[in-house]
């Protein structure tokens, strides 16, 4: 069964019914507007900032006036992955990877050209044809040349 459902109101509607008519019957209400939603922009990152992060001045230079709350968003997010990389992955949950591998090592998987080649009669005869149409080809190239 389709989990995936049209909810459009034109899906329901006859086709044999004139667009004309459909169109009339909807209230001009119900229309469904199309318009743009701003997206508020994000305030740049100062050079200042940047020059900071990566080590060229010291925090309190740039600590000042508006560039403080971007100072404080580095320093949270620091302090929150100073936090993550101090976690460490629970007994139980290591247990269970541990247990979902398998317990013998996986076979080499032999290189194409070393395997064994077996020759079907639907190959052979693909083959020569292949072979007829390759020969037509130079041959018409050839007679082309002289």
């Amino acid at each position: 069964m389709n989990d995936h459902h049209n909810h459009s109101p034109e899906e329901h509607r006859p086709e044999s019914a004139p667009r004309a008519s459909r169109e009339s019957r909807r209230a001009p209400s119900s229309r469904i507007a199309d318009r743009e939603v701003p997206i508020k922009k994000s305030p740049r990152t100062p050079a200042a900032v940047h020059a900071w992060l990566d080590g060229d001045l010291p925090e309190a230079a740039v600590r000042r006036g508006d560039t403080a709350k971007h100072v404080e968003f580095w320093n949270d997010l620091n302090t929150e992955v100073d936090k993550r990389r101090q976690m460490r992955t629970p007994p139980h949950v290591y247990a269970q990877i541990m247990e979902s591998l398998p317990q013998t090592t996986p076979r080499i998987i032999t290189p194409w050209w070393r395997r064994p080649f077996a020759m079907t009669p639907m190959l052979a005869l693909a083959l020569a044809a292949g072979a007829v149409l390759v020969g037509a080809a130079v041959a018409a190239l050839l007679m082309r040349a002289r």
